[in-house]
């Protein structure tokens, strides 16, 4: 490859070096003499970005000390002489003028450097983005329902958006104004030309159906005393079907998937059977002739076409909506310079659609061309239209010079997964008919990420064209994945690996399966990172939250959110928001619990009057920052490591609202109460993330034990139509029911395109998913039911018909290469166990400063009082307990799963419950709906009292109606106790502890204790 070819667009599959491309790329320009100002390289995240400069500066100072290292860099740049340590000064000195960012960022600096010559005459700009942006719409929201809705504009807003909700009002419009409002807006702004409603499709009002329904109904019956029916039972549920019909109010979704077998087979029938004749089914096949069916086409028809006029009736006052909305960001924000990352990219391609805009962006391009030489795109696939209409001038001009310009784009067509907020993959196509001949195109395939044993199933899934095309159809026969090789250091006996995939039943055994590949894999004991990667947020948290219940140290990538994730969070939070709200008893009543209370009191005095004009007062002069970093610092808490972090981010917060100037109490209060972080993965073993989150990162383990069996696409998700008329006019439109579009030939046309960009998408996120791993995949998947439809669209059936898994009831599980290359993993090296201890304080001791008073079940004697603990106590009977809770803590069922335990003291102990005559039912399921939680937390303020606790483990037994009726409380002991009344007695204390924690969550349900002797080998009812 001449990675220095003026104009070069790499296509780059996972985990084939495109940051190492990157690099090599500015290096070489450099090298040749440009000027590192002149570069600008762009990608989409801030860990990228970083990870660019990062790799050109490693690059440079190995090849400037290293002559070894200096020759490879030459041939692979192609150049014969270059000076790397000369190279490596102009880099670093001009380091922090190279353009290495994020598209965003790259434009919000080019409208803060021309925002008068873009347009923008109104105060100095400034950039709004998350909770402030999110504050900024909530506030025209208000303005426009609260402050002016007694005025005209206000009342016009109310009854469009009322109409614009019209036969949805239980549906998710009229419940989240706010994500109404974030699906239209961006869409209007985008296309301000575009009509709203498809009335070229139109025929028909809303309420002709009303008008002709009955008329057409009764036509019908007169015509179906003709109709000879091939079961006795077919009239009757014709006559269910045609009342069902007649009962449908236009908008309502009463009819489609909801709707009874033969009125879902009569609306198909109508839409695609051409002819004279319908044949419907109810239990046999049967037709409909003559005056019956043209009496039933005519009706089901008119529903549809009133359907379609409902939608863009809708569509107009979604319009109305949208537009009072936007003439009040217009008015309040963006007049004032303030705007977000999408007015921005907006604000750059205005161009392409006003003359006025062409000519100023011509002056702002003529200024920025003389700084601008070389272009560098990263991750093309997830560019947008509106991202790429606002680089295009410029790339257009660099496109045009040959000798002392370039441009450089890499990308990947499989990775495409960021469809859903604007990625557009198409942009490839017009790339390339853009630039070409010129353009040279380049691909690379060879992973340096992946060992031969993780791309083998890449290649096998991935890979056969003819398996996705049988799965996906149109979006399977454009799917295009050559064969992915390993780098030759990948190929080397040591570097050898592991894939498998197999089907297990349920998360119950997903679960296991899990925890007994982390231990057989040694993950956490060994040198080894994994990744668990999910399709959600929600299912992520639910995975990590039992992986460490299990006692595994996971980090769960997301963001977090100080101002509710902690309790000195959530204090100064309620604090910011009693301070711009005093007559918010809520959240008095918090502070007043909090640890900042007493120092509150002891500054100002006990009157919340005094409190809040002192509290006031000090935020006047010292700012928020200063005032509550006071605050905090003197409320008499040590702190702990992860308060600590939760204050820092508040502080910094607080900070930058000082910064500003000019907060209101009241957006201090909702910028903390908002406050979201991105947060990394961090350093642990296990790392729990979605798919998405995990782009751009590789894992020696990765484990997907979530691959959707459901068709894509899922037709309920289009609801937003875009498309053109018979002049060429955009328009865009609500989506009516999914049964009635398959009326209209358009709109079937542009859901069908639609359906293709989705399957494409789930194709690319499986894609992205398998390539994390570098030694080991494992794949658990659903076993399929017997009635599983293996052609359906789904990725689990892609996975399952390329594996061959498909083929055979009890298939066996397809697998490369063997779990033992983790034996030639390095141990990581373990601290002693006194060195990890820390010695237990008393919150005396700790300086800690309790809300309630704190009370752990176990430390619970008789009579609730606390139980002075032995000094003297057996640090060996300790261990063996702890023991014996480590292996009981992994048996679920034992009649569901088999739990070998060891030939060890603690396993012969563990073995006497789980085979014992009273015992061993406890661990057995035995058919009931009962669901296990194992090392279960509780926490529950009672009577003054913070019990704070651990069940060992938790039977939640559900009735009929899915209600809990009745709740099981088991705990292990190990104590060498003779009598089964003298061990009830010593822990009766805190089973009724646990139990008053439970009776909080489940007050209706039959609760009862039981303990589960060793030493006894018998069940005690407590």
């Amino acid at each position: 490859m001449e990675i220095l070819e003026p104009k070069l667009l790499i296509l780059a599959s996972a985990g084939s070096g495109k940051t190492y491309q990157l690099s090599n790329r500015i290096i070489g320009l450099v090298a040749k003499g440009a000027d590192p100002q002149h570069i600008v390289a762009l990608t989409f995240t801030r860990k990228a970005a970083a990870e660019f400069a990062d790799s050109v500066l490693t690059k440079l100072a190995r090849a400037a000390t290293d002559n070894e290292a200096a020759e490879r860099l030459r041939e692979e740049l192609q150049l014969e002489q270059v000076d790397f340590t000369e190279v490596l000064n102009r880099v670093s000195r001009s380091l922090h003028r190279i353009t290495l960012g994020t598209m965003d960022s790259f434009f919000a600096r080019i409208v803060r450097a021309f925002q008068y010559e873009l347009g923008m005459t109104g105060g100095r700009f400034e950039l709004i983005e998350g909770p402030r942006q999110e504050m900024a719409a909530d506030a025209i929201l208000q303005h426009i329902l609260g402050d002016v809705f007694g005025s005209t504009e206000g009342s016009e807003f109310g009854h469009a958006f009322r109409r614009a909700s019209i036969g949805r009002e239980q549906q998710g419009v009229a419940r989240n104004l706010r994500e109404f409002i974030k699906r239209w807006h961006l869409r209007y702004r985008q296309h301000p030309d575009y009509e709203w409603g498809p009335a070229h499709l139109v025929t028909r009002k809303p309420d002709d159906w009303e008008k002709g329904k009955h008329a057409l109904a009764a036509q019908l019956r007169a015509g179906l005393e003709s109709v000879e029916f091939t079961d006795k039972r077919q009239a009757k549920t014709m006559e269910k079907s045609i009342h069902e019909i007649l009962e449908h109010s236009i908008a309502s979704g009463s009819l489609g998937s909801k709707a009874s077998a033969l009125t879902q087979s009569i609306l198909e029938a109508v839409a695609t059977q051409r002819g004279e004749a319908l044949t419907l089914k109810s239990y046999k096949e049967f037709e409909v002739t003559g005056p019956a069916a043209i009496a039933l086409r005519k009706w089901v028809t008119l529903a549809a076409q009133c359907e379609l006029s409902a939608a863009a009736q809708r569509s107009h006052a979604v319009h109305e909506v949208i537009t009072a909305y936007d003439r009040q960001c217009e008015r309040l924000l963006r007049t004032r310079g303030q705007l977000g990352f999408d007015d921005v990219k907006l604000l750059m391609g205005q161009w392409a659609h006003c003359e006025e805009a062409r000519l100023r962006r011509e002056a702002v391009d003529f200024r920025l061309d003389s700084r601008i030489d070389h272009w560098l795109l990263d991750e093309f696939q997830d560019t947008s239209p509106a991202e790429w209409n606002g680089l295009l001038p410029l790339i257009d001009e660099a496109a045009s010079d040959n000798q002392n310009r370039s441009i450089f784009i890499v990308g990947d067509r499989k990775q495409a997964i960021y469809a859903w907020r604007g990625g557009d993959v198409t942009l490839f196509d017009e790339v390339l008919e853009r630039y070409s001949p010129e353009l040279k195109v380049e691909a690379l395939d060879e992973s340096w990420r992946s060992c031969p044993e993780v791309l083998a199933l890449v290649n096998q899934v991935c890979g056969d064209r003819d398996v996705a095309t049988a799965i996906f159809g149109e979006a399977g026969l454009r799917w295009e994945c050559p064969a992915h090789e390993s780098a030759p250091p990948l190929k080397q006996p040591e570097k050898r690996g592991h894939s498998r995939v197999e089907m297990l039943d349920g998360w119950d055994e997903k679960y296991e399966r899990m925890e007994q590949l982390l231990q057989q894999l040694g993950v956490g004991q060994k040198d080894l990172t994994c990744g668990i990667l999910l399709r959600g947020n929600d299912t992520a948290a639910e995975v990590a939250a039992e992986l460490r219940a299990r006692g595994f140290d996971v980090i769960l990538e997301g963001r977090r959110e100080p101002g509710k994730d902690s309790p000195v969070g959530v204090a100064v939070s309620q604090l910011l928001i009693w301070l711009a709200a005093p007559a918010n008893r809520l959240a008095r009543g918090v502070v007043e619990m909090s640890p900042l209370y007493p120092e509150l009191c002891n500054r100002w005095s006990e009157q919340w009057a005094a409190i809040w004009n002192g509290l006031s007062a000090s935020i006047a002069t010292q700012g928020y920052r200063k005032g509550m970093e006071d605050l905090l610092e003197t409320c008499g808490v040590d702190w702990c490591a992860y308060s600590r972090r939760r204050i820092d981010d508040i502080l910094q917060a607080l900070g930058e609202l000082d910064h500003r100037g000019n907060v209101t109490q009241r957006e201090a209060a909702e910028t903390i109460e908002r406050l979201s972080i991105a947060q990394s993965p961090g350093a642990s073993a296990i790392q729990v993330m979605t798919i998405h989150k995990s782009k751009g990162l590789g894992f020696d383990v990765v484990i997907l034990p979530e691959i959707p069996s459901k068709a894509v696409p899922e037709s309920q998700y289009f609801n937003v139509m875009e498309g053109e008329d018979q002049q060429g006019k955009g328009w865009l439109s609500e989506a009516p029911p999914q049964w009635s579009r398959q009326f209209h030939p358009q709109l079937q046309e542009l859901e069908q395109h639609w359906g293709l960009e989705q399957q494409h998408e789930a194709m690319c996120t499986l894609y992205v998913a398998l390539t994390r791993a570098k030694r080991g995949l494992h794949v658990l998947l659903d076993t399929p039911s017997k009635s599983h439809d293996f052609a359906k669209p789904s990725l689990a059936n892609w996975l399952m018909r390329a594996t061959g898994l498909d083929s055979q009831e009890d298939a066996e599980p397809w697998e490369q290469g063997s779990i033992d290359w983790v034996d030639g993993v390095r141990v990581l090296e373990a601290a002693s166990v006194e060195d990890s201890i820390e010695p237990l304080q008393s919150p005396d001791e700790a300086g800690a400063v309790g809300w309630l008073t704190q009370l752990t079940p176990s430390s619970l004697g008789k009579h609730g009082d606390l139980q002075q603990q032995d000094a003297r106590a057996s640090r060996r009977g300790m261990a063996f307990g702890n023991e014996v809770h480590a292996l009981l803590e992994k048996v679920s069922w034992t009649d569901e799963h088999e739990h070998p335990l060891p030939s060890t003291a603690a396993g012969e102990a563990a073995k006497s419950l789980l085979n014992g005559a009273s015992t061993k039912g406890h661990f057995m399921r035995s058919g009931r709906d009962v669901r296990l939680l194992r090392e279960q937390a509780v926490d529950a303020a009672i009577e003054g009292r913070w019990i704070s606790g651990m069940i060992d483990r938790l039977h939640l037994h559900r009735g009929s109606k899915g209600e809990v009726e009745k709740v099981e409380i088991i705990d292990f002991k190990t104590d060498a106790i003779e009598e089964a009344d003298e061990l009830a007695q010593a822990y009766r204390s805190q089973l009724h502890a646990y139990r008053e924690c439970l009776l909080q969550l489940y007050p209706e349900a039959e609760i009862s204790c039981i303990l589960l002797s060793t030493h006894l080998a018998k069940a005690i009812e407590v």
